[in-house]
């Protein structure tokens, strides 16, 4: 700072500054307090809205939150919890689920040979069933190539008959078989006469029950 110069006397002039210095403090201390006063008021106004805003949207209680989550969850229907009975006792097999096929081992038997004639009885059903598939009710035949005659049954000569009461299982098959001497027969197991060469037919039967016809060959 230099000295006062002038036509005044130098206290004059130092009081003038110190007066304009005073002012300009002054002049600034008031725009410190006025920025100060609308910044506390702004940070106010904000935390005022952001207690309304939170009071506006409460936390769902914990009774609601309960609510929600069971509600999530359906209770069982009845249709789940019931248990279905359980299987009754396998009843009798009607005759449209048993199923008989004749088999020949071969398709052609030539001198020396001695056929084996079978028959298979199975349960085409869906269910376990029961059938008496006895001696008595099984029945081998040959018939002529035509089908007209019979030429040997396996039960002409049949001595014993009795029962064989099965529980067929569903497609559970059971098969019986003899051998065949080549001859025919006769009820009551009367005199028996050898077939000559040529095509014959062979059927299994089981009771009321019938099978395809199968073809096989004598050559001789």
């Amino acid at each position: 700072m230099t000295e006062p110069s002038g036509q005044l006397p130098s206290t004059v002039y130092w009081r003038r500054r110190i007066a304009a210095i005073g002012a300009g403090l002054a002049t600034l201390l008031l725009v410190v307090w006025i920025v100060g006063l609308f910044g506390s008021n702004e940070e106010s106004a904000q935390l005022t809205s952001a207690a309304a805003s939170s009071s506006s949207h409460p936390p769902p209680s914990t009774s609601e939150t309960a609510g929600a989550s069971s509600s999530t969850t359906p209770p069982p229907s009845p249709s789940n919890t019931t248990q279905a009975p359980p299987p009754g006792p396998p009843q009798a097999c009607p005759d449209e689920v048993i199923g008989v096929v004749a088999k020949a081992n071969k398709p052609v038997y030539t001198i020396g040979d001695q056929p084996e004639l079978s028959m298979e009885v199975v349960n085409n059903g869906p269910v376990p069933c029961i059938r008496d598939i006895g001696r008595r009710h099984r029945e081998l035949t040959v018939l002529t190539a035509d089908g007209a005659t019979v030429l040997w049954s396996s039960n002409h000569c049949l001595s014993a008959v009795g029962t064989e009461v099965r529980v067929m299982q569903p497609k559970e098959a059971f098969n019986y078989g003899t051998k065949w001497a080549g001859s025919t027969s006769a009820p009551g197991c009367g005199a028996h006469t050898r077939v000559g060469s040529g095509d014959y037919l062979l059927v299994a039967k089981l009771a009321a029950r019938t099978s395809s016809p199968v073809v096989f060959r004598l050559a001789y």
